[in-house]
């Protein structure tokens, strides 16, 4: 009897795990993470003279460079936005992620890949949104994986969980009447001050037809909304243990 009890508590172990380990593998942040990786090592490999077009400075930068934890983008849609709720209690995160390429202790650079037609693809590799990130975080003390991207009416955002509070800054935009400096770490109240600006001012632009849709995220920033609709699992599967070995 109480071997047979082992044998049951034993395979009950082996199932769960085996359920754990299906769904973090099939997940789509362990299939952008496997993408991702193995996209950038193909385009380390050829990066020769040319490394400084990708804001690396030596060569021995490059072959030290590895990527860090990715931040995910989200959105919102303006029709729907709401000033009295928290920021992060109103986005739609999409798969869509951009890693700080790290070499030795330095952020260089960008790597971005998005989810598109079930395949991941390379959007980005350049830019300082993840430097400017890092940079801040140093200054702020908050930790870099306690952030998102949120794209807000053209402009990029990053919301920030410092201690449980919601705070956010913007590494390109500004916004005087609502006290909003750019690369400036600010409580969300700020924030949300400007996105109801963003808001009246997209609105106002609708009516004079130069929007066609408000809240429509092919009409804003001309790309189609992001969907998580990823391969089959047993594809997934595949391609998890294929990176492993």
């Amino acid at each position: 009897m109480k071997r047979k009890l082992i044998m049951i508590t034993t395979l009950c172990i082996l199932i769960i795990f085996s359920i754990g380990t299906i769904s973090y593998a099939i997940s789509p942040q362990v299939q952008a993470n496997i993408a991702a990786q193995d996209n950038f090592k193909t385009l380390l490999k050829s990066i020769n003279t040319e490394y400084r077009d990708f804001y690396f400075t030596t060569k021995d930068e490059v072959s030290k460079a590895k990527l860090g934890n990715p931040i995910q983008w989200a959105t919102i849609d303006i029709n729907k936005y709401d000033p009295s709720i928290k920021i992060s209690d109103q986005v739609t995160r999409e798969p869509f992620y951009t890693y700080p390429v790290i070499s030795g202790n330095n952020v260089i650079t960008d790597f971005s890949i998005i989810l598109k037609n079930e395949e991941w693809h390379v959007v980005d590799f350049g830019g300082a949104l993840t430097k400017n990130i890092y940079k801040l975080a140093n200054e702020n003390n908050f930790n870099p994986d306690d952030c998102f991207l949120l794209n807000f009416g053209g402009d990029i955002f990053v919301i920030v969980n410092k201690n449980g509070e919601e705070m956010a800054f913007s590494p390109y935009y500004s916004d005087q009447n609502a006290g909003l400096k750019e690369k400036t770490l600010v409580n969300s109240d700020i924030i949300k001050k400007s996105f109801v600006n963003k808001v009246h001012n997209i609105q106002e632009k609708a009516k004079q037809g130069n929007y066609k849709t408000i809240g429509s995220n092919e009409a804003l920033y001309g790309l189609p909304p992001l969907e998580f609709k990823q391969k089959g699992i047993f594809e997934r599967l595949s391609i998890y243990f294929n990176h492993l070995l």
